[in-house]
């Protein structure tokens, strides 16, 4: 298992002209670029890696740039949207409605996945609320204006009435959302976790395993309750 110096190692290889700060706490990668910091679980490090430092690389503009105007839109599959998320994708895929992916060269490099339509009393009898669940691009890939071709193709043929969507603010601050118009409605307040230091897994506090509510309730010191930043929720109104 790699250690905090290791971390640091790894980043100051793979960004040796870095134009970011870096802290590593016994549960988190924290960077700060352009006075915004965004972190990592350790265990996403451990984990995925590569997609952590594909998120680094957007951030810090150092992406393959593609343009979206160079890439054409289908709709997609289970299997295709899953296999990509997964690759892809801090969280991996989660399950959607629609699926939309960008193709450039013949290649998947961005993909949107939405929810089904509900009823809210915000809007007319007759309009839908849809969420966008997942948007990613390939590892290494920013797509210039990828999310908003995709969101514009799935209002085109679905015409909703709003769309929302959450945000982690631990690695986001929305503002590529709220650049398309979308509007904060809300904000979840940080959840907690416990952080275990042995093997770098997070639990959340209230679906504890037994054997890790057993050894927080003895004060094991491997383990660490620690929090995350909560998520924005964000509508998009038509």
């Amino acid at each position: 298992m790699e250690t905090i110096a290791d971390i640091l190692f790894t980043l100051n290889n793979a960004f040796p002209n870095n134009i970011f700060e870096v802290q590593v706490s016994t549960c988190k990668i924290n960077i700060t670029v352009n006075n915004k910091t965004f972190s990592f679980w350790l265990n996403d490090w451990f984990n995925k890696k590569e997609i952590v430092l594909s998120i680094i690389c957007s951030k810090i503009g150092k992406n393959k740039r593609v343009f979206a105007r160079n890439c054409e839109i289908k709709k997609t599959n289970k299997l295709a949207a899953e296999t990509f998320l997964n690759h892809n994708h801090l969280l991996g895929f989660k399950s959607a409605y629609f699926k939309y992916a960008l193709y450039y060269q013949q290649e998947i490099i961005a993909i949107a996945t939405f929810s089904k339509g509900r009823k809210m009393n915000r809007l007319e009898a007759n309009k839908r609320s849809f969420e966008l669940i997942n948007f990613c691009c390939k590892k290494g890939v920013s797509v210039t204006g990828g999310l908003s071709k995709l969101i514009k193709a799935f209002v085109t043929h679905l015409q909703p009435g709003d769309l929302m969507t959450y945000i982690d603010k631990d690695w986001s601050d929305g503002s590529a959302y709220l650049n398309l118009g979308f509007k904060i409605h809300s904000e979840t307040e940080p959840q907690s976790y416990v952080f275990d230091q042995t093997n770098f897994e997070k639990y959340q506090l209230e679906k504890l395993p037994e054997n890790i509510f057993i050894a927080l309730q003895n004060k094991k010191q491997n383990l660490e309750i620690v929090k995350n930043s909560g998520n924005l929720k964000l509508v998009y109104t038509l």
